[in-house]
């Protein structure tokens, strides 16, 4: 008898060190993930502000991530000992929270052994940070259409305007237009259906490509009309959203190719650009 309980507390203490723990089912040992909160600049909406949806990408890790409409988020680390599951290398790494028009924040973080390196001022010895990460925002945008309800036999055009709020004194993006010795006509809308999250329709108009300009502070409006009835919709709930990409610098590579190649694109590849924006809901009943 006294063998058994040797062997048992043996095997118990040997599995006790691995990742999985196989009498408590699947459990995270503590250290292996790195989660913290996110707060933004300048939202106007939900109880507390929407901080959703801002792109968390770990630096020289290959994980990604992001976060909820809290500003939460959890990016779940890779084995600590395992070499086939990607086991983290000593050293630096840095954590890129990116919205295309906020400015991007970043904080470091320090690994040994493949464990996170606690210190008093960035990260607890549990992955947790240790402050807020507040980002500014460089522009907003909000979209209202209109009518907003559409009901049968409506057979006009539909009216949308884009009111561009630029909070430094100059920001330049890409747009959709066509240049006339008169000014600039404006296209390029997505409609994209609430529920399934599908482009349904495109708004473009012939001639019209991705050109630069810069919106001045405070801000620049844009009109954009569209023949609801060559639309051909069904009955649903719809988001149109405006083509818009922020032009930067500040950019990592690494972090384009982690959002996805063609985000800047005018087809869906587009939804996967993170970008903070309001209104744009359209209705057809």
């Amino acid at each position: 008898m006294k063998n058994f309980w040797s062997y048992f507390f043996g095997f118990f203490i040997l599995f006790a060190g691995c990742e999985e723990n196989p009498f408590f089912g699947d459990d995270k040992i503590s250290n292996r993930s790195i989660t913290g909160d996110v707060k933004l600049g300048n939202v106007e909406y939900y109880p507390d502000g929407y901080h959703g949806g801002v792109f968390v990408w770990a630096e020289g890790l290959g994980i990604k991530t992001t976060t909820d409409i809290n500003g939460s988020f959890e990016l779940i680390l890779p084995a600590a000992n395992d070499p086939s599951m990607g086991a983290i290398v000593n050293g630096e790494y840095t954590i890129h929270f990116f919205l295309g028009n906020y400015q991007i924040s970043k904080v470091m973080i320090e690994f040994a052994a493949g464990q996170i390196v606690a210190d008093d001022n960035t990260i607890t010895p549990e992955g947790e940070l240790r402050k807020t990460i507040y980002m500014t925002r460089l522009m907003g945008m909000h979209t209202t259409v209109s009518p907003e309800i559409i009901t049968a036999g409506f057979d006009n055009n539909i009216k949308v305007e884009v009111d561009i709020a630029s909070d430094p004194s100059e920001v330049f993006v890409y747009l959709k237009k066509i240049s006339t010795r008169d000014g600039s006509i404006y296209t390029g809308l997505f409609i994209k259906e609430e529920s399934s999250n599908k482009l349904l329709h495109t708004v473009d108009l012939d001639g019209a490509i991705i050109m630069r300009e810069d919106i001045m502070n405070p801000g620049k409006n844009l009109e954009i009309e569209f023949d609801y009835t060559s639309s051909n919709l069904p009955s649903g709930t719809y988001e149109v959203i405006p083509y818009l990409i922020v032009d930067r610098s500040d950019v990592p590579e690494g972090l384009k190719q982690a959002i996805g190649l063609g985000f800047d694109s005018f087809n869906q590849n587009y939804f996967q650009y993170p970008f903070k924006r309001t209104g744009g809901k359209l209705v057809i009943q």
